[in-house]
């Protein structure tokens, strides 16, 4: 050692570059899963926690305004998705002038807000839409399951009450709503 720090060359040898090498590659890969894992459940929180914001705002523009208003699933950001269809891309608010059931939004209704997710995330709901009528306690029950991740790392779920009140729920990943 003393003769390294003499003539000025010092450092690690080959051996001892390897082993820090192959301990940064075994934390590495312990930590990529739970990284897998962290990032699906902010993608499931997050989108659940858009929708949840959507439907109090519903509720909320259907009482001031005493008009009908819709949150529904959307594959395209404009219209809400047909009845039967497996799973969103996104959803949208808007007002439902014309109160009709399914709701279906029209070119002259207006579009309050919209969000699309992001990739890797299913949703989908005991139905479509929820109508919120310009009464306070006329609701529509509905459950929205946010799936992430495949194999499914999160799962959240938006709940819709009797009287129209939403909550946000955490799911077991292999919770029955998930699995394929």
């Amino acid at each position: 050692m003393r003769a390294r720090a003499a003539n000025g060359c010092g450092g690690v040898s080959l051996p001892e570059l390897l082993a820090v090498l192959g301990i940064v590659a075994i934390l590495s890969a312990a930590a990529v899963p739970s990284f897998r894992e962290q990032r699906a459940s902010a993608l499931a929180t997050a989108s659940s926690n858009s929708l949840l914001t959507a439907l109090y705002h519903a509720r909320t523009v259907a009482l001031l305004h005493a008009q009908p208003t819709v949150v529904c699933l959307s594959a395209d950001g404009t219209q809400c998705l047909p009845a039967g269809a497996a799973s969103a891309a996104g959803w949208i608010e808007f007002q439902n002038d014309h109160a009709e059931s399914p709701p279906r939004r029209d070119a002259d209704e207006v579009l309050l807000a919209s969000q699309r997710f992001g990739a890797g995330l299913t949703i989908s709901g005991s139905r479509q839409a929820v109508t919120y009528w310009p009464v306070s306690r006329a609701g529509t029950t509905a459950t929205f399951s946010f799936c992430a991740g495949r194999p499914v790392l999160a799962a959240r779920a938006v709940i819709v009450s009797q009287s129209g009140r939403p909550r946000s729920k955490l799911l077991s990943p292999h919770d029955a709503v998930c699995r394929p």
